[in-house]
């Protein structure tokens, strides 16, 4: 039972330290796959939102809602210094018109050089048209007030926040390259290395599973030898014990052979 004992403590020593390279590598998957992983959730609720823009801008009323909040990207400097060229905005939809009041800021529909657009100015002025209000407006940084006035179907959100320069952003992934850049790459590259990874986990898991194998395999085969060499020093005890025996037996017959020719010799001398 020694060599088995022998075995099990080499076993013993050989697989910590095998467990241990595999929990340092899953560590560093793990940290590595996290930041993968935030990556991917990122490019993926980007990805969700220029959808959702993109389908909303291109049908229906082309006014994109998030729970009641509207994004939009500003384009020009009329409101400035409040509201910059580049920043994204956040409007609330408005439920009841008759809620707003001077001083407000919304964003509307309303045609400036031949083109029906949305437009973020600030109300100066409110009229009762009889059934419906009528706004005047007029961005922050211009003289004069617009020369359209906005009747209240036309406004689609007041507004709530802004968010400076990421309204670039957000126009960005509007564009097919934008798009490309920021959430199909991303996608495809999170998707690319985790097949790697599962591979080089697969090949790892191997590599060491073929190590414990190999080292047990040892172990049995430094068992088999210790046995038969057990078994060789039983068998060539056995055989000199025989030999002993054989030897011992043999001298006891010589023994008693000689005593009895030296009885024999003395029996004849005594007769003469």
């Amino acid at each position: 039972m020694k060599s088995f004992k022998k075995t099990k403590v080499e076993q013993e020593l050989v697989m910590p330290e095998y467990e241990g390279e595999m929990v340092e590598v899953e560590k560093d998957h793990k940290v590595l796959s996290t930041i993968i992983n935030v990556i991917l959730v990122v490019a993926i609720i980007l990805a969700a939102v220029c959808t959702y823009v993109s389908f909303v801008s291109t049908s229906g009323s082309g006014v994109p809602s998030i729970f009641g909040i509207r994004p939009f990207s500003i384009q020009t400097d009329s409101m400035y210094p409040e509201i910059k060229p580049g920043d994204l905005i956040l409007d609330k939809a408005v439920k009841d018109a008759k809620d707003l009041k001077t001083g407000d800021v919304i964003t509307y529909w309303t045609v400036i050089n031949g083109e029906r657009v949305l437009n973020t100015h600030r109300i100066t002025e409110i009229y009762d048209g009889g059934g419906y209000l009528i706004f005047a407006t007029k961005g922050d940084n211009s003289s004069f007030g617009d020369a359209l006035t906005v009747h209240e179907s036309e406004i689609v959100g007041k507004y709530w926040v802004r968010i400076g320069g990421i309204g670039k952003v957000f126009d960005y992934l509007q564009t097919s390259t934008g798009f490309l850049l920021v959430v199909v790459l991303p996608v495809f590259l999170f998707f690319l290395y985790h097949l790697v990874q599962f591979f080089r986990v697969l090949f790892e898991y191997q590599n060491v599973k073929n190590r414990i194998k190999y080292e047990q395999e040892r172990g049995r085969n430094e068992d088999m030898v210790e046995l038969e060499r057990r078994r060789m020093e039983e068998k060539q005890s056995e055989e000199r014990a025989a030999l002993e025996a054989e030897l011992r037996e043999k001298l006891k017959a010589e023994l008693l052979a000689d005593m009895k020719k030296e009885q024999a010799q003395e029996e004849e001398t005594s007769e003469v």
